[in-house]
């Protein structure tokens, strides 16, 4: 029997052939999406362009966030406030998606790519699961790298690891806080400490994070950013400032309200002075049953938006199976009556 011939025996109801086309189509959307690249590709490189573009200020401001983690609701309030904000750029310290597929890394693209405010970001440790680190570099570029801004440079580091930087890294680091500029700032995902006392949420190796603390006293950078942990806290320690803030939308872990809420931060640098500011967007309420709820909620609704098409995919191949399988049953059950009138 041909495939021509076994396709109509099969499917041979206008809703049969339907249901395949679009199974088709569904298959080479997904391909298509698995296949294409995302964007022009040295995506950092290309925001620091156009950072550089405009005419250096010692009086301007930014944006710091981590941990969207293809959250959408949240981020995208985020993103509106900062385009209206008239800031100098924007940069997401980490857990861009929820792990590193492609078709995630798109829709987070997408979600960037047309924001007029400058937008860059840093890797964390979500971003090269499922090989995502190699969707990364395909997508922004370098692991780290740094850029200046009037009298003020910014070194955006690579700990996605969660365990240390690595020896060339804290040697190119050296490098740029040797740098002649008024201010400097750091920005990397995974914390060199955790601040809440019964966690550990931060790097293993803790040679190497006195290590880089002690450069850090060293050179005396304005700010260290950090996210990982999902909640802001500020704090100086040995003279350093270390900024944590994880609220672009990820899930809240806690209900401390000191802590634990959605976020970002706006650093203003004016002169010899930088000021901070914790811009709050609202937060599920301060108890674990709705904080439970609308962690569970963002979980479904990343999976939703970032598998859609395969959802769909499945759906529709198990309703067409269905749909013959029962229609056999029903040709069968009719085979069985009529044989039983005959005799």
């Amino acid at each position: 029997m041909s495939l021509k011939n076994t396709f109509k025996k099969y499917f041979s109801k206008k809703r049969h052939v339907v249901a395949v086309a679009v199974i088709v189509i569904l298959l080479t959307i997904i391909g298509l999406n698995n296949y294409l690249p995302i964007g022009p590709g040295n995506y950092n490189q290309r925001q620091v362009g156009k950072i550089h573009s405009s005419p250096p200020s010692d009086h301007f401001s930014f944006a710091v966030m981590g941990d969207n983690k293809n959250s959408f609701k949240i981020f995208s309030k985020i993103l509106k406030d900062i385009d209206s904000s008239h800031y100098a750029f924007a940069i997401d310290v980490g857990d861009l998606v929820f792990d590193g597929e492609k078709e995630k890394y798109r829709i987070f693209y997408n979600m960037i790519k047309n924001e007029r405010t400058p937008f860059l970001v840093a890797i964390g440790n979500h971003d090269i699961r499922e090989g995502g680190a190699e969707n990364y570099f395909d997508i922004f570029g370098k692991f780290y790298y740094s850029f200046d801004y009037g009298n003020s440079l910014f070194i955006v580091l690579d700990d996605a690891n969660e365990e240390r930087i690595d020896a060339v890294q804290m040697k190119w680091l050296e490098e740029q806080l040797q740098k002649d500029y008024r201010h400097k700032f750091v920005f990397l995902h995974v914390p060199l400490f955790d601040p809440r006392p019964k966690f550990n949420h931060s790097l293993s190796n803790k040679q190497n994070v006195e290590e880089f603390m002690n450069l850090m006293e060293k050179y005396k950078p304005d700010i260290v950013f950090a996210s990982h942990i999902h909640a802001y806290f500020d704090e100086i320690r040995n003279g350093i400032n270390y900024v944590i803030t994880g609220g672009a939308g990820s899930e809240l872990m806690g209900i401390d309200p000191d802590h634990y809420f959605n976020h970002y931060v706006k650093i203003e640098v004016d002169g010899d002075k930088v000021s901070k500011e914790v811009v709050k967007f609202p937060s599920t309420d301060y108890n674990w049953i709705d904080r439970s709820s609308y962690n569970i909620w963002t979980y479904i609704n990343s999976f939703w938006v970032t598998h859609k098409f395969l959802v769909i995919l499945i759906l529709t191949i198990l309703i067409l199976l269905t749909d013959v399988f029962v229609g056999k049953l029903k040709e069968l059950i009719k085979k069985q009556f009529a044989a039983k009138d005959k005799t």
